[in-house]
């Protein structure tokens, strides 16, 4: 017998079976977290499209922004919002004819309902707002919290009441230079719905 082999079976004969439990726990439990990770990865890999799409229908390939952000922001990955170019198509010249006179409506700011909403862990932000939208002559505004945290500040109003949107915009992104209008449901409490954002 050749001295390496001797010194290897001396070895093994001195090597205690309860010696081996702990390594032993300790390898399965690496391979039952490497299985858990592979199984995982391969999970998203295969449904990545629909991770982010706000629509769970077949063949959505929309990008969510919102729940991207959210998942971004706990991944500390930036995220630099796009913006992109809308053409706006050049409308054929109508010839003039008599000037026509025109009469223009005052805009009563006082008759809109506002709901205020921080999204934000930043306090009093919707009552900042609130405050300076009733310094330029709106409603007092109702004010609250939103569970969900908005990656941009969105204001939600009724297509009815889509008047207001102008002079409203102009004053709101004053502080929140991203903001963005949506249309809101007729059967919404109030007319108007800022859900302050990240941005």
């Amino acid at each position: 017998m050749s001295p390496f082999i001797k010194k290897l079976s001396d070895f093994a004969s001195k090597i205690n079976p309860k010696d081996l439990i702990y390594p032993g726990v300790v390898l399965l439990f690496i391979v039952a977290v490497s299985i858990l990770f592979f199984i995982a990865t391969k999970f998203i890999a295969d449904n990545i499209d629909t991770a982010f799409s706000g629509d769970e229908g077949a063949g959505s390939s929309s990008l969510n922004m919102q729940n991207y952000t959210l998942v971004a922001k706990k991944l500390w990955i930036t995220v630099e919002a796009r913006k992109e170019a809308v053409a706006i198509p050049e409308l054929p010249a109508v010839p003039s004819e008599a000037p026509a006179t025109t009469t223009t409506q005052v805009l009563d700011k006082k008759a809109f309902t506002l709901n205020i909403l921080n999204s934000t862990p930043k306090s009093g932000i919707a009552g900042t707002l609130a405050s300076s939208l009733e310094s330029a002559g709106f409603a007092k505004a109702k004010t609250g919290n939103e569970k969900t945290l908005y990656a941009t500040t969105t204001i939600a109003i009724k297509e009815s009441k889509s008047a207001i949107t102008p002079p409203l915009l102009e004053i709101i992104r004053k502080t929140y230079p991203d903001a963005v209008s949506a249309t809101s449901p007729e059967t919404a409490l109030f007319d108007v719905i800022i859900t302050i954002g990240t941005k």
